[in-house]
C-alpha cells in the first residue's frame, strides 16, 4: 500500500460485524449480498463462505457469481432491461425476476426454447411508497394494477415475488411499515392464485454518511418489529430474502489519496491530491450537485447527501488550515470537498475518505483521462492484507 497513490482498503472485520447485526435483526431471512455495491473477490468470498446469496444486477454479475461457484438458487438476477440474449445466458443458472410485462412474455418464450419448466420471480412496483401511502411511476418492476392481466405462461412459473424501493433509510418505523406492506401484499397475492414460495423485500437498511445530522437506524427496534411481523405472516413463504449491500461494505472501506502538490491561488489554499473523481466519485458528485440546489436522496446511490464521508489528513498536525480538496483531473468538477478544515497538510501526506465500501471504486470515472487504475486492498480479520 505505501508505494500506491490511491487505494481502497476494506476491513473484513467490520464486513463480519455488520453481518452479525443483520441475523440479530432478520433472524428468520436470508441475505443475498448485492454484487452492485462492490464486487471485490475478496468481499465476495467472505460473504459466500458466510452463508449469503448473491443479487446480480446484470447477466455479468450472474457470471461473475457463478465463477464462484454459487448454485443457482442462491443467485437472484434482478435489473430492468434484459436483453433476450441477457435471459438466455442467465435463465439456466438463477433465479430470474422479471421487470416488466414484456420481459416476462420474453421470458417465456425462450424458457420454452430451453426445455421449459423454470421457475422465476417478478420484480412489483407496488401501490405503496417507502415514506408514502401511494406508490408512483417507476422504471422499475411491474406495475402492482397490472398483476391481474399478466400474459399466461407456458414454460416458467412464478413462484417469488421482488419489492425495492429505497435503499438508504435510517427509520426503523418507516422500514418496519415497508415489510408490513410487503408481507400484506405477498398474503394478498396469495389469495388470488400466486404460487408464492419465495419474497425477496429488497434492501432499505441504510448507514450514517454524515454523523453531524443522522442518527443511525436502530437495528434492535427494527430487529423488534421483523420478529412480530415474522410471526404474524408464519408459513407465508418458504424463504424470505433481505438484499444488503452498502450496510454490509459502506463502513468497512476507506479511500486514501496522496496529497502530490499544495498551491495557494489569490489567498485560498488547495491540496491536489492523485485520485480524484477518477478514484472516488461520490463526494465530488456530491460537491456537483450543491451547485445546482439542495442535494436529494433522490440521486442514489451516486448521491446520498450533502456530505457523504468524513475527510481526515495522515499526520499528526496540531496546526489547521481552511482547504479546497482537488483531484489532479484536468475538469474543474474534480473537487472533493471546497473550503474545509483540515489539520496542516503536506505535500506526500494522505487523505482518508470514510463511508468508501459501497457504491465507490466502481462508480468512479476509472477510463477518464488514462489515470493509473486505483488499487484495492482487503484486510482479514487475521490482520492479512490482499490485493
Amino acid at each position: 500500500m505505501k508505494n500506491a497513490d490511491a487505494y481502497y482498503l476494506y476491513d473484513e472485520a467490520v464486513i463480519l460485524e455488520n453481518l452479525q447485526i443483520l441475523r440479530k435483526t432478520f433472524p428468520d431471512f436470508r441475505f443475498f449480498y448485492s454484487a452492485k455495491t462492490n464486487p471485490n473477490r475478496h468481499i465476495l468470498e467472505t460473504l459466500l463462505a458466510n452463508g449469503c446469496g448473491i443479487d446480480a444486477a446484470s447477466a455479468g454479475e450472474v457470471r461473475l457469481a457463478e465463477s464462484f461457484g454459487v448454485a443457482k438458487e442462491n443467485i437472484s438476477y434482478s435489473a430492468p432491461g434484459k436483453t433476450d440474449d441477457d435471459i438466455r445466458s442467465s435463465l439456466p443458472h438463477c433465479r430470474l425476476i422479471a421487470d416488466s410485462v414484456g420481459e416476462l412474455s420474453r421470458i417465456d418464450k425462450i424458457a420454452g426454447e430451453l426445455g421449459g419448466g423454470f421457475e422465476i420471480g417478478i420484480r412489483i412496483n407496488p401501490a405503496f411508497g417507502m415514506d408514502t401511502e401511494a406508490g408512483g411511476p417507476s422504471q422499475f418492476g411491474i406495475d402492482y394494477e397490472l398483476l391481474e392481466s399478466l400474459p399466461k405462461l407456458q414454460n416458467a412459473e412464478i413462484t417469488s415475488i421482488h419489492i425495492h424501493i429505497q435503499s438508504q433509510n435510517l427509520g426503523w418505523e418507516t422500514l418496519a411499515r415497508y415489510y408490513e406492506n410487503v408481507f400484506s401484499l405477498a398474503a394478498e397475492l396469495k389469495t388470488r392464485g400466486f404460487a408464492i414460495r419465495i419474497i425477496n423485500f429488497g434492501s432499505g437498511c441504510g448507514i450514517v454518511y454524515d454523523e453531524s445530522c443522522q442518527t443511525p437506524l436502530d437495528m434492535a427496534a427494527l430487529g423488534t418489529a421483523v420478529r412480530e411481523l415474522t410471526s404474524r405472516y408464519a408459513g407465508i413463504a418458504d424463504e424470505l430474502i433481505i438484499e444488503p449491500g452498502r450496510y454490509l461494505v459502506g463502513n468497512a472501506g476507506v479511500f486514501r489519496t496522496r496529497i502530490i502538490d499544495r498551491k495557494v491561488s489569490r489567498g485560498k489554499t488547495y491540496l491536489i491530491a492523485s485520485g480524484g473523481m477518477n478514484g472516488f466519485l461520490r463526494p465530488a458528485a456530491a460537491n456537483i450537485a450543491k451547485l445546482y440546489g439542495p442535494v436529494s436522496r433522490g440521486a442514489e446511490p451516486l448521491i446520498s447527501c450533502e456530505h457523504p464521508c468524513r475527510i481526515s489528513v495522515q499526520n499528526n498536525s496540531s496546526e489547521t488550515e481552511e482547504v479546497t480538496v482537488t483531484g489532479n483531473l484536468c475538469s474543474g468538477f474534480d473537487v472533493f470537498a471546497r473550503d474545509i478544515v483540515l489539520p496542516k497538510a503536506e505535500v506526500g501526506d494522505y487523505l482518508e475518505f470514510s463511508n468508501a465500501g459501497s457504491y465507490a471504486c466502481t462508480l468512479s470515472l476509472r477510463e477518464f483521462a488514462s489515470q493509473p487504475k486505483v488499487r484495492e486492498f482487503f484486510q482479514t480479520v487475521s490482520g492479512e492484507v490482499r490485493e
